[in-house]
């Protein structure tokens, strides 16, 4: 007997099977992909990130966890922290990123530090992405400039960097606070 056939699916019918909240899914060129649910670690520097970054928002730009982004017609995929300061989309969700934040995790870092931050700086609302690594204590910067995309070496120790859509500097001491790192 063959196997089946995998299913191929596009953005809205993946989002028209409704919410999920006992699973953490990404659709990736057409293929639903189960995300492991977060060490503790990643989630500390989660709830870092999303203080620090709320702390120095102003309205109506808002930051949201686990919210899903939409890259094209069969790819959506979720970041763990967006800001964005335009109102929700008819169905409630997020749209129009200016700021990604990726948390790294050992089983998904290759493809948050290639192929994932690539296609968020595709998409014209977004100005920055942060790659925050959960195993050590580095982080790496993109930032859009006038003339493309500038991305940072990773950042060491308890080195502060630029957020030019926060308007304020990020101390890695702050985002690594009770992390272990």
């Amino acid at each position: 007997m063959g196997e089946a056939a995998e299913r191929f699916w596009t953005v809205e019918a993946f989002l028209a099977r409704g919410e999920r909240p006992e699973v953490r899914e990404e659709l990736v060129d057409g293929r639903i992909v189960a995300m492991a649910p977060p060490r503790d670690q990643h989630g500390t520097i989660v709830a870092n990130a999303s203080y620090e970054i709320r702390r120095r928002l102003r309205r109506p730009c808002r930051v949201v966890a686990d919210t899903g982004v939409r890259i094209d017609e069969t790819s959506l995929f979720v970041p763990d922290l967006v800001v964005s300061c335009s109102p929700r989309d008819a169905d409630g969700r997020t749209v129009d990123p200016v700021l990604v934040v990726e948390v790294l995790s050992p089983s998904t870092r290759d493809f948050d530090l290639g192929r994932k931050a690539y296609a968020y700086s595709e998409l014209p609302s977004c100005r920055e992405i942060w790659l925050v690594d959960s195993e050590q204590r580095w982080v790496r910067v993109w930032r859009r400039l006038a003339e493309g995309w500038s991305v940072s070496l990773p950042m060491r120790g308890s080195v502060r960097f630029e957020s030019a859509v926060l308007g304020d500097s990020i101390e890695l001491d702050a985002l690594y606070e009770e992390s272990g790192l």
